[in-house]
């Protein structure tokens, strides 16, 4: 694998959309974009995902020769400074030390995944077409309750650019697209590692879309059934289609990461991003926000860790472009023999955060109730969530602040009620030619880029979040952690 991949130049882009290139000669690309970081709502999994490739990428090839990240200015911060900011990351403080001048392979690309050729300069995109081989597409607007067209430009069309891009190359050895694993959740059945089709092909959807017919794009989009529960899903459909339908001449990857959670093993067990699913539903319970939640007890919640789901994308890969897997290979990434009930989770949660307390708590957390009636869950945050919080917003407002607990715990239920179809009801999911992975590559190579999930312990997997994610960082809080603890359990 080390000699196939050896003289690839990998791109990437990172600006919540990320892309990466090639390495020179059997060259490497991959592109890769994250959300959208103004939506308050977007959960940032797939940002970590795009961050640990690049990391192993820099790590585990060393004949890497370049890598390209396409990167936005975003807040008023250019691309250069946000290349400084993603090494900065605990992340890669092990690749700093053994390997630093690893990081002088990264070149930055301004550009934005939602634009025609990914919005790059005809400069850049000369020394991209020339270059890149394996584009690596991470990117994703993770919202709900954003609208239809906005979620559909994100989703759709910079899948399209990707492609388009990949159209352009010199030679394209193979495309990665992550998608997710809940992208057939309206279905009830197994969700299988294949393409489920739509009614209607996914380009008459792309040329409403480009034509502004707005209105169109919702009548065909409701007469797909069964219904879809929201447009992100909906939309990570129409892509995969989009896909089959425009990439028969090029080898294609689909991978289909679940809730993506902190990594497992590496050099920084325990790393994750603020905004993942698996942090904000600590920070949910540590801070005293979280006492009632929507959900089936008996579900399974579907995390991966971020190392798996990332070495996945490189085996995968890897393995259609040297002809063991064919094209469109579709691959579930899905903790398959490993139940992570809600009644287990919650209770593994609340003793994680006795344990290790985290920052700006503002209420002592001895339990949260796990329910599937809306009813109940009505009745239950009525005395657990606003009247605790309208008593809080009174005291803010007589020290003259503004009062927001009332106006977040609200904001909470509409989330809940969006991620109803995910947790109150069961989803099972084929993970063969996930399962099969761990043959595309060499006993010695499998172990570096593991992706088998023997051996993983969920008390190890949240043990190791109070090294590496950032929900433990005390520099967020004016408090000392025993000023905190005794303001919460006073």
């Amino acid at each position: 694998m080390d000699s196939c991949w050896r003289k690839r130049v990998v791109t990437l882009d990172e600006e919540e959309k990320i892309l990466r290139d090639k390495e020179l000669g059997e060259e490497f690309s991959n592109a890769n974009n994250d959300d959208e970081g103004g939506n308050i709502c977007q959960k940032r999994d797939h940002n970590i995902c795009s961050q640990v490739i690049l990391e192993i990428l820099l790590r585990c090839f060393p004949g890497i020769q370049a890598i390209y990240i396409l990167l936005r200015s975003k807040n008023g911060v250019g691309p250069q400074e946000r290349k400084k900011e993603i090494f900065s990351r605990p992340l890669f403080n092990e690749l700093k030390k053994i390997n630093p001048s690893a990081l002088e392979k990264v070149h930055v690309v301004a550009g934005d995944i939602a634009l025609p050729n990914m919005g790059i300069s005809e400069e850049d995109l000369l020394k991209v077409t020339e270059n890149v081989t394996i584009v690596f597409h991470c990117a994703a607007c993770i919202s709900f309750f954003r609208p239809l067209r906005f979620i559909f430009l994100q989703n759709v069309a910079g899948v399209n650019n990707a492609i388009e891009l990949c159209k352009k190359l010199k030679y394209c050895e193979v495309f990665v697209d992550t998608s997710t694993a809940y992208v057939n959740c309206n279905h009830d059945l197994i969700l299988e590692e294949r393409i489920y089709g739509i009614p209607y092909p996914a380009e008459r959807f792309m040329e409403y879309f480009e034509k502004g017919e707005d209105e169109a794009l919702e009548r065909i989009h409701s007469e797909i059934q069964p219904e879809f529960p929201n447009h992100y899903v909906f939309c990570k459909c129409i892509s995969e289609n989009l896909i089959r339908e425009k990439c028969s001449d090029i080898s294609t990857v689909i991978a289909r990461p679940a809730l993506i959670a902190a990594t497992w093993k590496g050099p920084l067990p325990g790393y994750a991003e603020e905004y993942s699913s698996l942090v904000q539903l600590i920070l949910a319970m540590g801070k005293g926000f979280l006492k009632v939640l929507l959900a089936k007890p008996d579900v399974n919640l579907e995390i991966i860790p971020a190392d798996i789901v990332a070495n996945a994308h490189i085996v995968a890969a890897y393995g259609v472009a040297n002809g063991r897997y064919s094209s469109p290979f579709v691959v579930n990434l899905v903790p398959y023999g490993l139940p992570i009930l809600f009644s287990n989770m919650v209770p593994m949660l609340i003793k994680l955060i006795h344990k290790y307390p985290v920052p700006n708590a503002f209420r002592y957390t001895n339990h949260v109730w796990i329910v599937d009636s809306k009813l109940e869950k009505i009745f239950l945050s009525i005395f657990e969530h606003y009247i605790p919080a309208a008593g809080m917003d009174l005291m803010l407002i007589l020290q003259g602040k503004k009062p927001k607990i009332f106006s977040l715990y609200r904001f909470l239920d509409k989330i809940m009620e969006v991620s109803a179809p995910f947790i109150t009801r069961r989803v099972e999911f084929a993970s063969e030619n996930f399962r099969d992975l761990r043959n595309a590559v060499s006993p010695e190579k499998a172990e570096e880029l593991y992706t088998e999930l023997e051996g993983l312990k969920l008390k190890e997997l949240l043990d190791n979040l109070n090294t590496g994610a950032p929900q433990y960082d005390w520099t967020k809080d004016k408090k000392t952690k025993d000023q905190r603890s005794k303001l919460i359990y006073r």
